[in-house]
């Protein structure tokens, strides 16, 4: 019996032996890496590099305008006309399609009013004319919005992109 207690201790002894040893080689290789600096390999570069980002769309415009109106030779036989133009210039990086509107005052009516619809490419400009003819009724009208306002011209003018065409640059 004496036997089997020294062959078993002997066996414990060695898997004792065996579990500290397989520690030390561990725990030697993690030293030796950090004493020699020794970094992994940075990973190799991929065979398909990443798309490059697109560029973003940022449409911009300014615009600037003025109206009027005309009599002409005989205001009473139609020859008065209003008139008016807005300038557009687009600052942005695409094409935009822009709405534009006139108006003209009118005492106690409603405004008359005029549109259009431009395409206009990056880093354009164009003036855009607007003009349509008067009755003697709408030039009162104006007339008499004009002289209750302190003979301002009362024309309003405003400009929306309401698109983008074409590639951003």
């Amino acid at each position: 019996m004496k036997k089997a207690i020294w062959i078993t201790a002997a066996v414990l002894g060695g898997i004792v032996i065996l579990i500290i040893a397989i520690g030390v080689i561990a725990g030697s290789t993690k030293t030796s890496t950090a004493t020699t600096g020794r970094t992994a390999p940075a990973a190799s570069p991929s065979v398909y590099d990443p798309l490059p980002t697109p560029p973003v769309t940022d449409p911009k415009g300014t615009y600037s305008g003025s109206c009027n109106y005309t009599l002409g030779s005989d205001p009473v036989g139609g020859t008065a006309r209003a008139t008016g133009d807005i300038t557009i210039r687009n600052t942005g990086n695409v094409g935009i399609v822009e709405y534009l509107k006139i108006t003209w005052p009118q005492q106690g009516y409603a405004p008359l009013a005029m549109t259009r619809t431009v395409k206009l490419a990056t880093g354009g400009s164009q003036d855009v004319p607007f003009h349509r003819p008067l009755s003697q009724t709408e030039l009162d009208n104006l007339q008499n919005w004009q002289t209750g306002h302190n003979y301002a011209d009362g024309c309003t003018y405003k400009v929306t992109i309401t698109s983008t065409f074409g590639v951003v640059s």
